[in-house]
């Protein structure tokens, strides 16, 4: 799409990882950019769009761009919203199916006794550990254990707090080629908690994606159970992952909110 075309577009988060869905098009990445400007344009940490469905069954296609206008596979918060969207859109009801491109996740919509879209449960898998790995940021060595959610993830058992990740989370992010997400998480008997530094997006208040990576580490550390729903604490709020004993199955249920419906011609 030209810039300056008018565009309809809702605005969603999950957790405060906020979002621009439009109905496609696919725009140009430079638009993309415009859009997530926070001072400049509607301000979003990613650009969501809905296209058709590639696979039979499916419902709609996500399309995902970061803040910065680079392409990501998958979005774990990114994939709720669009599945509230369509329900509310569409009148979507009980499970569907959204393509990505880390391939097709299972969603459920439920919805409160009003009828009203809230929480969205998603069918991650597979996740895939790719094992332990030492990484360099500036004059600090740190180990990570590396697990793929469709996208990368360096997972290390280190300070969750955001003065932390913002101090090595960009360093990381570059310490592996094509770039990675950095989770600092602290399992515990209560859950986990955890900030993510997002490769293409920085620091945000959630990283669905980045939960379940998280949680797929922890129960391989052995940290956490398998098969028991685990709470994961971010700075934008909770989200229940639940890992199988075989590290590959793995499903998240967490909020995804409407915030306001507009129209831009950036």
């Amino acid at each position: 799409m030209m810039h300056g075309v008018p565009l309809s577009f809702v605005k969603y988060h999950g957790l405060g990882n906020d979002f621009i869905v439009v109905d496609g098009p696919l725009m140009d990445p430079d638009r993309a950019r415009r859009l997530c400007d926070r001072r400049r344009g509607i301000g979003a940490d990613g650009v969501l769009t809905v296209l058709p469905p590639r696979t039979s069954g499916a419902a709609a296609t996500m399309h995902i761009f970061n803040s910065d206008g680079s392409v990501a596979a998958m979005c774990g918060n990114g994939v709720r919203c669009v599945a509230r969207h369509l329900a509310e859109t569409r009148g979507l009801s009980g499970a569907l199916v959204i393509d990505t491109d880390s391939g097709p996740k299972r969603c459920v919509v439920h919805r409160t006794p009003a009828g009203v879209p809230s929480a969205v449960s998603v069918e991650m898998g597979p996740a895939a550990v790719q094992g332990d790995e030492e990484l360099r940021a500036g004059g600090e060595t740190v180990r990570a254990v590396r697990v793929s959610m469709g996208n990368p993830h360096a997972v290390l058992f280190d300070t969750p707090t955001r003065e932390r990740a913002s101090a090595i989370g960009p360093l990381l992010e570059r310490a592996v080629p094509g770039g990675v997400n950095v989770g600092f998480a602290r399992p515990g008997p209560h859950g986990i908690d955890l900030v993510v530094w997002e490769r293409g997006a920085g620091l945000t208040d959630a990283c669905g994606t980045g939960a379940c990576a998280a949680a797929v580490a922890s129960v391989r550390a052995g940290a956490v159970k398998a098969e028991t729903p685990v709470e994961v604490r971010l700075p934008g709020g909770a989200l229940e992952i639940t890992v199988g004993a075989d590290l590959v199955r793995v499903t998240m249920r967490g909020p995804a909110a409407r915030v306001f419906a507009g129209e831009t011609d950036l």
